[in-house]
């Protein structure tokens, strides 16, 4: 499962962390976007004890190369890059231009979920309820209010990590957003500008203990079930729409949103709707997405994977 270092690799990478720090978009749908969705849970879900006993038998190299380390390595270089150098500018832009970004990320949503729905070969009654099931339970999560803020404590940052984790691996689900319903998102930034490091690790160790169990599970459904569970992620998608509608406002107290037509909403705000630019970096999405389909042909088809 090993391959060369790739550079473009390190730019998926940084598109991810772009967008795991955003509530309402997913690491994961990036992921399937520019193509490294089923190598990235084949190399997660291949992590385990088999991998010390390939170092045993046959070094270290051998060992890093079944593991695909490189991959993971550069990734997740490239997550962290984006997520220390861009995440002051994405709150930047979703403070003073908030529609264009979320329509933005509308764009490539809508052109995603064609993506990830045309290379189906199985489109029965199984894969609608799939992707019907997706779609309610990703806006039913985007339309939930806040369940309220806990206690600050390493056990709770741990539960928080292994439940945001499992969220961000998947596509149309933030990690980021469900910080946001379990009311751990601002504490888990502040601990984040303060550097206290046993919550952070304690986070750290829930998002590596969540991740590892989770995506073994959900490597053997791709296994099994690749196109049923494909279409439901690609309901996932589909129902973050709601998430991501970009004419909307927080309601007081700050526990969820308004949903408005442009409009409604350049009343609300006494200015423009901004109705142009969404539609052009709707577009801007759209054709992203088609381009990127082109430079990652293949990479999200079922792949026969070694236990």
């Amino acid at each position: 499962m090993s391959g060369p270092w790739r550079p473009g690799l390190f730019l998926r990478g940084m598109a991810m962390g772009a967008a795991d720090v955003v509530p309402g978009v997913s690491g994961g749908t990036l992921a399937l976007i520019t193509g490294i969705y089923q190598e990235l849970i084949d190399t997660l879900g291949g992590i385990g004890p088999r991998l010390l006993g390939v170092w045993r038998r046959q070094g270290f190299l051998a060992f890093w190369r079944a593991g695909n380390f490189t991959f993971l390595c550069t990734l997740l270089a490239g997550i962290l890059t984006s997520i220390a150098l861009l995440a002051r500018m994405i709150g930047w832009l979703l403070e003073n231009h908030p529609v264009p970004v979320w329509a933005f990320f509308c764009g490539l949503i809508l052109a995603s979920i064609v993506m990830v729905l045309k290379p189906l070969q199985q489109r029965g009654v199984t894969q609608g309820v799939a992707f019907v099931i997706g779609t309610t339970l990703a806006a039913l999560i985007a339309l939930a209010p806040g369940l309220g803020a806990y206690p600050v404590s390493p056990l709770i940052f741990f539960l928080g990590g292994a439940l945001a984790i499992c969220a961000m691996i998947l596509p149309g689900i933030s990690g980021s957003f469900i910080l946001l319903l379990l009311g751990l998102y601002p504490s888990v930034l502040a601990a984040v500008e303060q550097g206290d490091w046993p919550l952070l690790l304690a986070f750290m160790a829930g998002c590596a203990c969540g991740l590892l169990a989770f995506v073994r599970l959900l490597k053997w459904l791709l296994a099994r079930h690749h196109d049923t569970v494909m279409a439901l992620l690609g309901g996932f998608m589909a129902g973050s729409l709601v998430k991501l509608w970009p004419w909307r406002l927080s309601v007081e107290g700050g526990v969820g949103d308004r949903w408005l037509w442009p409009a409604e909403y350049a009343r609300a705000v006494q200015g423009s709707s901004e109705l142009p630019a969404a539609l052009v970096m709707t577009a801007v999405g759209l054709v992203l997405v088609w381009l990127l389909s082109f430079a990652a042909p293949g990479h999200n088809e079922v792949t026969e994977t070694d236990e």
